[in-house]
């Protein structure tokens, strides 16, 4: 038996360079209505990561809950940008400070509202944890298509990083590699799951060595690369900074530019930062923006045995 459900959609899109670029994302309000595999099954029309909005019930001002087409996320920083620009532009939320609640715990977003009503949206994540079990530069190298040489280890290790979610961290020596990757899926899968990381993040650094360069091809999502990687640029931050790639490991503040989304012609900006105090990494945290696109009502059948 077969019912028509009539869902309210918001799509935003976030980080964006221009018009053209950004990561695009569903936000959903009526998530306590829908069973997980209903909200895979969103997430799977729209090929994006699909936000769910609920209340929470442990105090924070709102529980978050994130969805590609094939399984759910613990955490997703663009998909939390999403929701918080939502929330404060409709005004359902009026304080500039929102904890959220998530499927890794209590996190903080800050909102700030700028000159042109846009929302600059930091979303704070945990200390980074430095994997030290990893795929060595050949099974790396095979996986993404490439020469073993084109990987440049001078600027630091293969390294899986996580802040919430593990990526692997893989320099490599051009930015023209980057671009022209053409992966292995199958291969990069099955390492993604031999060693307990969501996604491959290659990255390079642009000539004049103040913006870095990445693509991120995630683990069994859904579909084969994401244009802006909050939770990425988050560990490649803390791995910038641990391995002193563009300064000293001193105390204050380390922001990274990050580019992603060019090779799919969708540009993006993420802005990364790790503060350093006493001689430790003692925060992590993600900017951006997001921006309304349209609101529209999906139509889908709810099954009944």
């Amino acid at each position: 038996m077969l019912t028509k459900v009539a869902l309210p959609v918001i799509r935003t899109r976030v980080f964006a360079a221009n018009t053209e670029g950004g990561n695009p994302c569903p936000v959903i309000f009526q998530g306590e209505s829908l069973s997980e595999s209903e909200m895979c099954e969103v997430a799977k029309h729209y090929m994006e990561e699909t936000t769910f909005v609920f209340h929470s019930k442990v105090g924070a001002d709102v529980k978050l809950r994130y969805f590609v087409p094939e399984h759910e996320m613990e955490m997703c920083v663009h998909a939390t940008i999403a929701s918080m620009t939502t929330l404060l532009q409709k005004e359902f939320l009026s304080h500039s400070t929102i904890n959220v609640e998530t499927a890794l715990g209590m996190i903080r977003v800050h909102g700030k509202k700028e000159l042109d009503k846009s929302i600059q949206i930091t979303v704070e994540q945990f200390l980074p944890a430095f994997i030290k079990n990893n795929p060595n530069i050949e099974e790396v190298a095979h996986a993404l298509g490439i020469e073993a040489t084109f990987i440049d280890l001078s600027v630091g290790p293969i390294q899986s990083v996580s802040t919430s979610r593990p990526k692997l961290i893989i320099p490599l020596k051009d930015p023209d590699v980057l671009n022209n990757l053409t992966p292995n899926y199958q291969r990069l899968w099955d390492i993604c799951d031999q060693f307990g990381t969501t996604g491959f993040y290659p990255f390079s650094i642009d000539k004049d060595g103040l913006i870095v360069s990445t693509r991120q091809f995630p683990n069994r999502a859904g579909y084969n690369e994401d244009p802006a990687t909050g939770v990425a640029a988050s560990a490649l931050g803390a791995y910038l900074t641990q391995h002193q790639v563009f300064r000293p490991f001193s105390d204050g503040w380390n922001s990274y530019q990050i580019r992603q989304g060019y090779a799919m012609k969708k540009p993006s900006m993420i802005v990364s930062e790790v503060l350093i105090e006493n001689g430790a990494i003692t925060r992590t945290q993600v900017k951006g923006k997001a921006f309304i696109e349209s609101e529209e009502v999906f139509i889908f059948d709810r099954k009944y045995l």
